[in-house]
């Protein structure tokens, strides 16, 4: 379900729903509320915005949640409470959050899938084989469609995307830092996603998980459990909705997962 700005005359009619999938009559607020009974996830009268992440050693939930983290003071100046709720351990929350510079306030951990289950969220590739296995079928682009596409960004780069390293900023991987953001204006000067950028950030990140597996991952069953994301009003009527169904795929528009923001926010 995306959001779309209508121009017209009546400012009584800024903006309409188009409701595209079989979440449409979900309730999510009052859904999550009840499944955290007495915490308190919410507040009053102002508007919220949830991202369901899958395993917090999930790729997406990574890259999604670096791209979160830049737009904290936004969401927090325009009065928007961004909330997190990922798979796994308040250990896992503990490093997910340090590693990728979010607000450990505004993220919650479940041990399972239960609250996605609810939500009629996508499991992903599942079959009788072991969890990780399923997550390697899914790389492959099996019941995961764009996902083959969306490695191939990462390596080809993307005009419509912002870069995401700076000039002069360290690249780290693991505990050697010995390249410059300035390395990918040798495939491209353009200001925008450089070849091999983002496949760079999806290693820094695909070595953080794997050398801290045990932490991320305390239940491998649920590597495959696909997130979403909602925007609600203070209303609690629902501006934005994106339900994944692959891998890599966690925004309507991968180029700027944010961009919904732009038509909402200042």
């Amino acid at each position: 379900m995306l959001l779309h700005k209508v121009k017209g005359h009546d400012l009584r009619f800024d903006f309409v729903i188009l409701k595209t999938n079989q979440n449409e009559l979900m309730d999510y607020k009052n859904v999550i509320k009840a499944f955290f009974e007495k915490d308190k996830i919410f507040l009053d009268k102002r508007k919220s915005l949830i991202v369901l992440l899958g395993s917090f050693a999930d790729f997406d939930s990574f890259e999604y949640s670096q791209q979160l983290s830049a737009q904290s003071n936004r969401l927090a100046n325009n009065s928007v409470d961004l909330i997190l709720i990922g798979i796994g351990s308040e250990k896992s929350k503990e490093s997910f959050c340090k590693f990728n510079k979010i607000s450990i306030k505004n993220v919650f951990a479940v041990s399972n899938a239960d609250l996605h289950e609810k939500l009629n969220l996508n499991a992903g590739f599942e079959s009788q084989m072991p969890a990780i296995i399923n997550l390697l079928i899914m790389c492959m682009g099996i019941n995961s469609r764009g996902t083959i596409k969306e490695v191939l960004r990462g390596y080809l780069g993307d005009e419509n995307a912002k870069s995401l390293f700076a000039f002069d900023e360290d690249i780290n991987l693991g505990p050697f830092s010995f390249m410059k953001g300035n390395m990918f204006d040798f495939f491209s000067r353009k200001k925008c996603l450089r070849p091999f950028e983002l496949a760079t950030r999806r290693l820094i990140n695909m070595i953080e998980i794997l050398s801290n597996w045990n932490t991320y991952v305390p239940d491998s069953a649920f590597l495959t459990q696909r997130g979403a994301t909602i925007l609600l009003n203070e209303e609690d009527d629902v501006l934005y909705e994106f339900i994944s169904e692959s891998l890599l795929g966690y925004a309507s528009n991968m180029s700027a997962p944010l961009s919904f923001l732009d038509d909402i926010l200042n």
